[in-house]
């Protein structure tokens, strides 16, 4: 702590603020570090960061320490409303800024496995950090109560742990708040014998998580046979290519009735949920509208490739988790733990297997279309 104070003093600055600036130099040049060499194993500028944030750390408790003698009643009850901020994830210094400005009791940090977040933490001022303690990523100092990040339950679990530490019995499930009428984007859409399809999955190496396109293109076929509408959602950016995927995929007869179509970019969020909990089904791969569609109630059918659905799968009354019959899967933790790995394992889960799923929600269709995407593959 002297060799500290004396390089703070000779860079006119207090222990905080030279530890803050280092700490800062130190993230983007791991920042870099990282996007040069492609991967996130442990480096020099590892081993500096971890010696910063336990420095940081030390200072931030006497900080901490401070603040709690000034609370005179303990830590302040909840506001009612929420406020959201959102920086560059290299505007460390306007993290910082804003959080301290706001006199946090508590700070939760939920990031898994990023150390700017620890960082950012340990300069906070909050009353009391939270934050993971996850195994290789040596970003745990900076936190009051330390949780374990485990990979042997569900992610759900992990995060419910942080307000465990401070509140032992806290209990939960996800949920969440379904529009209560339609905007005019949902009036034009079909209110029954409606199955949704979601085939873009995101993240690191999306493409190794999809699903065949002539696999979508059987399913979508025998459910149009058995009368129901087949809906591709997908984002703004994904529009091009649910496109692309209809006119290579399915036969004109059914986009020329309508029973199968896009709506890739031309719904909100909020309106998607709304017509998603009024759905027959939705079948989608492991991303945010498989969860969606499985807290709002609605069948769902997940189709995991790398990924674990005991850590990442769909949480809600009426969810099947699917894995390939055969193939290395289920082993993405992280949600970077490819390796070598090239396959796209997801082609060994057949359109049969994800019929069947949907046969036990009272939703039966014919092989036809199974058969000839499994003849095209």
């Amino acid at each position: 702590m002297a060799l500290l104070q004396e390089a703070a003093r000779v860079s006119h600055k207090n222990v905080s603020e030279f530890l803050l600036e280092a700490g800062i130099a130190m993230a983007r040049v791991t920042l870099a570090d990282q996007r040069l060499s492609g991967s996130g194993k442990d480096s020099l500028g590892t081993s500096i960061a971890d010696l910063v944030l336990q420095a940081l750390s030390l200072v931030a408790k006497n900080e901490r320490e401070n603040r709690r003698r000034k609370q005179a009643e303990g830590i302040a009850a909840a506001p009612e409303g929420i406020t959201a901020a959102s920086f560059s994830v290299t505007d460390i210094r306007g993290m910082v800024s804003h959080i301290r400005a706001a006199h946090y009791d508590i700070l939760i940090d939920t990031a898994q496995w990023a150390r700017i977040s620890a960082l950012v933490s340990a300069v906070s001022g909050a009353g009391r950090t939270v934050g993971f303690s996850t195994p290789g990523q040596h970003r745990h100092y900076a936190y009051d109560h330390i949780v374990p990040h485990r990979n042997d339950q569900h992610e759900k679990d992990n995060f419910l742990a942080h307000g465990r530490a401070l509140f032992p019995d806290l209990i939960g499930e996800p949920e969440i708040r379904i529009p209560e009428t339609p905007s005019v984007a949902c009036k034009v859409l079909p209110d029954s014998k409606v199955v949704f399809c979601h085939m873009w999955p995101s993240g690191l190496r999306s493409h190794l998580k999809e699903w065949p396109a002539n696999y979508w293109g059987g399913l979508a076929v025998s459910l149009a046979d058995a009368g129901y509408t087949v809906l591709f959602t997908g984002d703004p950016q994904d529009a091009a290519a649910t496109e692309l995927f209809l006119e290579w995929q399915i036969p004109a007869s059914y986009l020329d009735k309508n029973l199968i179509r896009s709506i890739a970019g031309k719904i909100s969020l909020p309106d998607l949920a709304y017509c998603l909990h009024r759905a027959d089904a939705v079948v989608s791969v492991n991303t945010s509208i498989m969860h969606l569609a499985a807290i709002a109630g609605v069948p769902t059918i997940a189709l995991n490739g790398p990924t674990n659905p005991l850590r990442w799968g769909p949480l809600g009354p009426k969810t099947r988790a699917l894995l390939p019959e055969k193939g290395r899967s289920a082993y993405l933790n992280l949600g970077f733990e490819y390796g070598d790995t090239t396959e796209i394992v997801l082609r060994h889960l057949s359109v049969a297997t994800v019929r069947d799923a949907l046969a036990e929600f009272g939703i039966c269709v014919s092989d036809n279309g199974g058969e000839r995407a499994e003849v095209a593959a």
